[in-house]
C-alpha cells in the first residue's frame, strides 16, 4: 500500500485555549467550532474520529542562531523537559530551556533530524522526541516484519534483546491515537535490555497500514483486533506469553481486547502509559478547556456513540478493573491536559491488588519519560524484572 498523503497544514491563528489543548495528543481538540448545537457537535465529533483531520501548527520559530531557537511561548514550549519540534517537512529534538519572556521561549536545539529549521517556520511540540527507526534513533538492531491483520498487512518492528538469547515471552508495544510507531522509541532501550523480544506494532489507519472502511478512529473499539493479530503473530512465532504495553489510545485498544479475550494465562503483564480510561470524561475535559458549551459536548458524545455503534458505558473502562488479573504498571500524570487523569486513578484503586500506579505532575500526556527519563526507565526495568 502506498503511503498516506501528509495531513493538510493549518496555520491560522487559533484562540489561545484551543491552540494549547492537546495539539499532538491522543484525544486533543484544537478546533474553531461553528455556531449551532448540531453543527458544533458534528464538527467536534469529527475532530475526535476523523483520521485525516488537518494538522495544526500553532508554534512559530521567532529566531534561530546556532544551537539556540526562540519559539512562541506556550505551556508546552516553556516546559523544561525533552521535547521535539515538528514542522511539515522536518523534525528536531529540543534541549534545555534557556530563557523565557512574556511571549517567547528560547531553548537549545539538541539535534535537527530532518529538514531545515529556520526562522518563520510553524510547527508543534511533541513528547515523542525521537524520529526514525530503532536503529537510526536508538542504535538498536531490529527487523521490519509484517503482521497479518483483519484488514491487511500491518508493518511492525521486531526488536531482539540486546544481550543474550531471547526467551519465549514477547512484549507487544501499541502506540496512541494519531501517533507513529516511534512513540515507543523512548522506552525501547529499556525493553530491549530484557530477555524478551519486542514487537512494536501498527494498526488500521496508520501510515502504510490498511485503512478502516470509514477512515475513522474507533477509539480502540476495532483497533483491538489488530492488537489481537499481533498476539497471534507472536504465538505463531513461538511466544509462550506476552506483555502488552500501550500508550493513550493504545491502552484503550488493549482494554477493549481484554473485554473480548479470555487470555487463559497467555497474558503475563500489562504496562499502560496515560491510557484513555474514560473517553466521556476525556472529551468533556477537552471541551471545557475550549470553553465549549456543555450541550455541544453532549451532542458530540452522542454522535461519536452513533458513529461507532457503542454506548457511553462502552467508552468507560473503569468497570473493567475487576477483570485485571495480571501485574500491571500504570502511569498517570495529574497535569495531563489531553486525557482525563482522574478515571485512571480510580481504575488503579479499583484494581489495587494487581496495579502499581506511578503518579507524576507537570509532565503532561504520556510524558512521564520526558519528565525524568532515568526514573521512568528504572521503574519500567524493575517491573519487567518482577514479572
Amino acid at each position: 500500500m502506498t503511503a498516506q498523503a501528509p495531513p493538510a497544514t493549518v496555520t491560522r491563528k487559533w484562540p489561545k485555549r484551543a491552540a494549547y489543548a492537546g495539539l499532538a495528543g491522543a484525544a486533543g481538540l484544537a478546533v474553531l467550532l461553528p455556531t449551532g448545537t448540531a453543527g458544533a457537535g458534528w464538527f467536534l465529533a469529527g475532530q475526535v474520529l476523523d483520521v485525516k483531520s488537518p494538522r495544526v501548527y500553532p508554534v512559530r520559530v521567532r529566531a534561530r542562531a546556532g544551537n539556540r531557537i526562540t519559539l512562541t511561548r506556550t505551556p508546552d514550549t516553556a516546559r523544561d523537559i525533552p521535547l521535539s519540534f515538528v514542522w511539515a517537512t522536518g523534525h528536531a529534538r529540543l534541549g534545555t530551556v534557556l530563557s523565557v519572556d512574556r511571549a517567547t521561549v528560547t531553548r537549545e536545539v539538541a539535534e535537527v533530524t530532518r529538514g531545515a529549521l529556520v526562522t518563520g517556520l510553524r510547527g508543534y511540540t511533541s513528547g515523542y522526541v525521537f524520529e526514525g527507526d530503532p536503529r537510526s534513533a536508538r542504535g538498536l538492531p531490529y527487523d521490519e516484519v509484517t503482521v497479518p491483520g483483519e484488514l491487511g498487512a500491518l508493518p511492525a518492528w521486531l526488536v531482539p534483546p540486546v544481550e543474550g538469547p531471547a526467551d519465549d515471552t514477547w512484549i507487544i508495544a501499541v502506540h496512541g491515537r494519531g501517533a507513529p510507531r516511534g512513540e515507543a522509541l523512548r522506552a525501547l532501550p529499556t525493553l530491549a535490555a530484557t530477555t524478551h523480544r519486542t514487537l512494536v506494532v501498527s494498526y488500521r489507519n496508520d501510515e502504510h497500514a490498511p485503512p478502516s472502511h470509514d477512515h475513522r478512529f474507533h477509539l480502540g473499539h476495532t483497533e483491538w483486533r489488530d492488537v489481537r493479530s499481533a498476539i497471534d503473530y507472536a504465538r505463531s512465532a513461538g511466544a509462550r506469553d506476552v506483555i502488552l504495553m500501550g500508550w493513550s489510545m493504545g491502552g484503550a485498544a488493549i482494554l477493549n481486547l481484554l473485554r473480548e479475550w479470555n487470555h487463559d494465562g497467555f497474558l503475563r503483564a500489562l504496562i499502560l502509559d496515560c491510557p484513555v480510561i474514560d473517553w466521556n470524561a476525556t472529551l468533556r475535559m477537552n471541551a471545557r478547556q475550549l470553553n465549549v458549551p456543555p450541550v455541544w459536548t453532549w451532542t458530540a458524545l452522542k454522535l461519536i456513540q452513533h458513529r461507532l455503534g457503542v454506548t457511553g458505558r462502552d467508552l468507560d473502562y473503569r468497570p473493567l478493573a475487576a477483570k485485571i488479573d495480571v501485574p500491571t504498571l500504570l502511569y498517570v500524570d495529574h497535569d495531563d491536559r489531553t486525557v482525563a487523569p482522574a478515571p485512571t486513578v480510580e481504575f488503579a484503586h479499583a484494581a489495587a491488588d494487581h496495579v502499581t500506579l506511578v503518579e507524576t505532575r507537570e509532565a503532561g500526556h504520556c510524558r512521564s519519560w520526558n519528565l525524568d527519563p532515568a526514573a521512568y526507565e528504572h521503574r519500567l526495568a524493575e517491573f519487567l524484572k518482577s514479572v
